[in-house]
């Protein structure tokens, strides 16, 4: 596309993208890139046909000190759902540094400055409410909304397109313009990229809404979200440029060289994006075959885990039962000993007892020892055998 003297490069930038990261990926100058968008060659996919994607793109140098501007944002949705799909893509132009999460699309709803939503899913609880675009300015106090009454934008054929048809081409495209000014904004849309525009919502009062000098420090930003529906989100370019007028050459401009795009160029643009769709096919089958495999793992291991402790409080209940078998045995052995040996002494001492009247002491002395020893060699030889018995 044409640049020109007005374009202001720091918040612009056009396909095809030559410049690359240290890691060899594809990148937009001056603008930081976040969540799941991927730069390709001819395009920015900010989400892919996936549930529960968000992707960024956010300029890091501010508008600059102008009373008037103009921005073309150009961008593709398109999916393989051919009647659910949604969420859509928004293009910001706020003061904030740098994309804030939340429910708006993705983005803080407590923005300070301007914002078009373009939403593709049609939610019956707005019912005639809802707008394929909204203008929803704010000052940064309050929570913007989509969807509610008084609220400004339009809706628009054709600003989304079905991959599943046989004339799809990567070549339709849709475009939004803003033509702002110090206290006056109008939005302009050219749904299916014919050069056809039609204006979609227009304000006034800006200088009562947002802060003096508003440009000098706000930032572009385009968003897109995905929830449980779908669509690919890609954006080709986004042309800002400092008066109204050569915005609208440039549209035309542009729209002559998406016309005259020769075979080769057609050629390039759809391989791109069919071999983009298939690697996100590969990645999305292969992450569901992980997950199989780590919910497998995990069952493994659940069971691993049951067995042995199964295993484990069984040889735990087996080796108490033992333990109580060995103790009553050893105890009736002990206590069978003990009394034995007791017998012995007592007859030891009657022994004694009688033949003590004689004088004969020596003879019962000696016998009560040899008694006493050959009681604990019994006893001894008796605890060996529970030893090799293996109950000790």
């Amino acid at each position: 596309l044409p640049v020109t003297s007005e374009l202001l490069d720091n918040v612009s930038f056009s396909s095809p993208f030559t410049e690359t990261d240290r890691n060899g990926q594809y990148m937009v100058p001056n603008f930081m890139m976040a969540g799941d968008a991927d730069v390709k060659k001819t395009f920015v996919r900010l989400t892919p046909d996936r549930q529960s994607k968000r992707g960024t793109l956010w300029s890091k140098g501010v508008v600059g000190p102008y009373s008037e501007i103009s921005a073309t944002l150009t961008f593709r949705i398109s999916g393989q759902g051919s009647k659910l799909f949604g969420d859509g893509i928004a293009l910001w132009l706020t003061k904030s540094p740098r994309p804030t999460n939340g429910k708006l699309h993705g983005m803080d709803s407590k923005f300070e400055g301007i914002a078009v939503v373009i939403d593709t899913f049609k939610n019956v609880e707005h019912g005639s409410l809802h707008r394929d675009v909204t203008l929803l300015i704010n000052d940064g106090t309050k929570d913007a909304e989509i969807g509610v009454e008084d609220v400004l934008g339009c809706n628009v054929d054709g600003m989304r397109y079905h991959e599943g048809r046989d004339d799809f081409s990567t070549f339709n495209l849709s475009r939004l313009r803003l033509l702002y000014n110090e206290d006056r904004l109008v939005v302009e849309v050219d749904g299916n990229g014919t050069n056809d525009w039609q204006t979609c919502a227009t304000v006034g009062g800006l200088k009562k809404q947002l802060p003096k000098g508003f440009l000098s420090d706000a930032r572009f930003g385009i968003s897109g979200t995905t929830g449980q529906l779908a669509d690919n989100h890609d954006i080709i370019s986004l042309q800002v440029h400092s008066s109204h007028s050569e915005a609208k050459v440039a549209s035309v401009e542009q729209h002559e060289s998406f016309e005259s795009a020769d075979d080769l160029q057609v050629l390039v643009h759809d391989l791109e994006h069919q071999l983009t769709s298939i690697v996100e096919k590969l990645e999305n089958t292969i992450g569901k075959l992980q997950n199989q495999e780590d919910m497998l793992e995990d069952r493994v291991k659940l069971l691993e885990s049951t067995v042995l402790t199964g295993v484990e409080s069984k040889m735990e209940r087996r080796i108490t039962n033992l333990e109580k078998q060995l103790d009553r045995k050893v105890q009736r052995t002990v206590n069978k000993a003990q009394k034995s040996t007791q017998d012995e002494i007592d007859n030891m001492k009657e022994f004694a007892e009688k033949n003590a009247d004689s004088g004969g002491w020596r003879l019962p002395f000696m016998f009560l020892a040899v008694l006493v020893f050959v009681a604990g060699t019994a006893a001894y030889r008796h605890y060996r055998y529970l030893i090799k018995s293996h109950l000790l």
